[in-house]
């Protein structure tokens, strides 16, 4: 029941989000419509540097678990996204979040919230993240396990539709 009264704040959300963005969804529309390209660097990185190999995505949003720091234990969701991105929620099983911060949830004002397996963002104002790529948060986790996996993974876009996804391939955190 909880999960229903979120997402249909999302969708209340968005069709406000829509009305005020529609001339930035005719260019979001326009983007996605080329073709993703993967990042290429001709020269050697610096230690501060981080290479990303971005595969085309054929999906309207395309997901990757990446740079486990076991230090801080913490890893990256990183999203390429065709379509604007009104809301999510995922399942991370195993790992106890402790928290979901920064990236591309938090530079478009959206409100994140989790449970020590589920991850919920959408913004409260409305605002979408526009066609992309980056990383989409950092989850800190306090649990030790030899991998994770995302699962039950739900993006909402402009108007409460629901977008397609790919299924990320599983992080090993040991």
């Amino acid at each position: 029941m909880r999960i229903s009264i979120v997402l249909a704040l999302i969708i209340a959300f968005a069709c406000q989000a829509q009305n005020k963005s529609s001339k930035k969804t005719e260019n979001a529309s326009e983007l996605a419509a080329q073709p993703t390209q993967a990042v290429q660097s001709e020269s050697k990185p610096s230690a501060d540097e981080l290479v990303v190999k971005v595969e085309p995505c054929n999906e309207a949003v395309c997901l990757q678990l990446r740079n486990h720091d076991p230090s801080n234990k913490s890893f990256e969701i990183f999203m390429v996204n065709n379509e604007p991105v009104a809301g999510f929620q995922c399942d991370l099983p195993g790992v106890g979040i402790s928290d979901a911060n920064g990236g591309l949830l938090k530079e478009n004002g959206f409100e994140a919230s989790n449970s020590a397996s589920r991850v919920l963002a959408f913004s409260m104002q409305g605002k979408i993240i526009p066609v992309g790529t980056g990383i989409l948060t950092e989850i800190s986790y306090s649990e030790s396990t030899d991998e994770v996996c995302m699962t039950e993974i739900i993006f909402a876009g402009i108007g409460g539709t629901k977008l397609s996804n790919d299924i990320p391939e599983c992080l090993k955190l040991n």
